[in-house]
This record gives C-alpha cells, sequence and structure tokens, in this order.
C-alpha cells in the first residue's frame, strides 16, 4: 500500500514536471520568436500583421519605433496609442515617451520651414504625453528633461509673429532668447 502512495505521488510529480517543462518550453519558444521579429523590425523589414497580432507588447513598440522612423506618423500615432493603453507601467511610459518624442521631431521640422502655426500643436501634444508619462513614473529623467527642451521652445515661437518675421523689440536685442522662470538675480 505503501509502495502504491509513493508510486502515485513520484507519477504525479513527474507529470506536473513535464507540464511546468512544456510551458517554459512554450515561453521560450514565444521569446525566441519576438526578438527574432525585433530584429527583423531593426534590420529595417517589418513585420506581417498575422505575426503583430501574435505579438508580445514589446514587439508592437519595437514596430512603432519602425514606423516613425520610416515617416509613416499615422501608423505610428496609431501604434502608441495602443500600447499607451496596454501593458505595466514601464512599457506605458516608454510608449508615451517615444510617442512625445515623435511629436517634438515633427513640430521642429515645422519649425525649420519656419511654419510655426503648425508646429504649436506639436509641441503642445509633445508635452503632454510627457507630463503623462511624467504621471505613471516621476523619476523618468529622459522625460523630465523633453519635457523641459519642449517647454523652452514654446516661448522661443510664440515670439515669432505667425507670418514668420521676428517681433521689433527681438529684432533689436539681436536673438532670441528663452523666457526661464526663476529667481531674480541681484539686489532690488
Amino acid at each position: 500500500m505503501e509502495k502504491s502512495l509513493s508510486l502515485k505521488l513520484a507519477l504525479s510529480l513527474l507529470a506536473v514536471s513535464l507540464i511546468a517543462g512544456d510551458f517554459q518550453w512554450r515561453e521560450l519558444q514565444q521569446l525566441e520568436l519576438a526578438d527574432e521579429q525585433v530584429r527583423t523590425l531593426l534590420s529595417g523589414t517589418d513585420i506581417s500583421p498575422e505575426e503583430l497580432t501574435r505579438a508580445p507588447l514589446e514587439v508592437r513598440l519595437a514596430r512603432a519605433v519602425y514606423l516613425a522612423a520610416k515617416d509613416r506618423h499615422e501608423e505610428a500615432l496609431d501604434a502608441y496609442g495602443y500600447l499607451v493603453e496596454q501593458g505595466d507601467t514601464r512599457l506605458r511610459v516608454t510608449a508615451l515617451f517615444d510617442l512625445g518624442n515623435l511629436h517634438l521631431r515633427r513640430a521642429l521640422t515645422h519649425v525649420e520651414k519656419n511654419e510655426i502655426n503648425r508646429a504649436l500643436p506639436l509641441v503642445e501634444l509633445a508635452k503632454d504625453a510627457y507630463k503623462k508619462a511624467l504621471r505613471l513614473d516621476p523619476s523618468h529623467w529622459d522625460s523630465k528633461y523633453n519635457l523641459e527642451v519642449a517647454m523652452r521652445l514654446l516661448p522661443e515661437m510664440d515670439r515669432i509673429r505667425r507670418d514668420g518675421e521676428v517681433d521689433k523689440e527681438e529684432e533689436e536685442e539681436g536673438a532670441l532668447w528663452t523666457t526661464v522662470p526663476g529667481f531674480p538675480r541681484g539686489l532690488p
């Protein structure tokens, strides 16, 4: 009777071990597939929609970065929008940071073309994305830094008239300076 109980216990442990091993094997295969998909995206080749539906969120993030790099902005915005609502905090913060970077890069492209009217809303969208990332993770240094850059860029663009001319006050000073709030220097 005791041998029968020991044998049943040993067989049960073996079955549980086999099931756990199979589960770990499948998990490893999925990680290898995800790694291969990310390498494919890094090489400059898009992955198929069928692969994307089964892909983990990290692969979807890599694809969003790929789309942004290929100037497929609308698709990248959709991909980031999906990621912002999914996953753990770390992934959401990364997606928000990247989304803010996408908006800020597009804004700077418009600034270079002197299209201030088109750049202003993009800077605001970038600031919103960085602020959301900081609400999720207040210690995310990159979001803090880029938010500061976006905030300093906006006063500069407000000083430039909508038609691309610089205000007369600014011409007299010779250069545009960022208005940074802070404590005044010197004695009253």
